[in-house]
């Protein structure tokens, strides 16, 4: 993986470009908020018009991963509302695609998302998530033993587990934090760890990531403390095997650190230009 440390952008500040890379669906928007440039494998936020429809037999070459920010999509007849998530691997046959009122939906591809049109496609039934209400499913709070954490104590935290690719490991998951929530370790992960703060604030050493926030960091890297004033709620990622995590004692959480973000070009520009990152509520 040649993705480069990003962490954190207020991802606000990213531009939308019309299409995606490689062609497929051309007349949506498309926000890229990392990629890889040597597989085309990219983590997006797509925005897509009301009316939009795709009515083509067509199976992407790479794997694509949908959770709906806000609106609704259908794919295959199955409505994707808000906080919906599927998990549609690579030659996944869609019959049909639409969004009748539009949506914005953080979708990530395992490589650059060529479409064909195909009558039968063919994919592995085992890594297939097909329609997942994230809100229905029942929330995990006591060790995260599956994930390899150790003693970590996850009091004022919920998971749920998206998915498990059974080939690599690697896995996706949600997290809840509740006001007020702190810990006083730093974490260090084998594996490349992304997130996408779906909702509320939490302290980094690096700055406060609020709502849209996004960070890609490559493994081997510390982390945290970590603290949150109102809670939060993030969409997590692995990438590069199973994900594990080795603890390092700290003095605690800043709970008001300035934003110093670790930011390649454009992404440092953008920011710059901007000029609205880690902002207190207006009261």
């Amino acid at each position: 993986m040649t993705r480069p440390h990003i962490e954190f952008v207020q991802s606000q500040v990213i531009p939308f470009e019309l299409g995606l890379p490689g062609g497929a669906r051309p007349d949506i928007f498309c926000r890229t908020l990392s990629r890889d440039d040597e597989t085309g494998a990219a983590s997006t936020v797509l925005r897509y018009p009301a009316g939009w429809h795709e009515s083509q037999h067509f199976a992407l070459e790479v794997d694509e991963e949908i959770f709906v920010l806000d609106g609704s999509l259908t794919i295959n007849d199955h409505i994707y509302g808000k906080h919906f998530y599927g998990h549609l691997p690579q030659g996944y046959g869609r019959k049909n695609m639409s969004s009748f009122s539009g949506a914005v939906v953080l979708t990530f591809f395992s490589g650059l998302p060529v479409a064909h049109v195909i009558q039968n496609p063919e994919w592995d039934r085992r890594r297939v998530v097909e329609r997942l209400d994230t809100r229905a499913m029942l929330g995990t709070t006591g060790q995260r033993k599956h994930m390899k954490s150790g003693d970590w104590d996850p009091s004022g935290t919920v998971h749920k587990t998206l998915y498990v690719d059974p080939v690599t490991g690697e896995r996706t998951w949600l997290i809840g934090m509740m006001p007020y929530w702190w810990s006083n370790k730093a974490e260090v992960h084998p594996v490349a760890e992304e997130e996408f703060a779906i909702l509320g604030d939490i302290c980094f050493p690096l700055g406060v990531m609020r709502d849209g926030g996004y960070f890609w960091r490559p493994p081997g890297i510390q982390h945290g403390p970590f603290a949150t004033w109102g809670g939060a709620l993030h969409l997590c990622r692995c990438k590069g095997g199973p994900f594990a995590t080795e603890w390092v004692a700290t003095d605690g959480p800043d709970w008001t650190p300035p934003y110093t973000p670790i930011l390649p070009e454009p992404y440092a520009t953008w920011t710059k230009m901007a000029a609205v990152t880690n902002h207190e509520p207006n009261y």
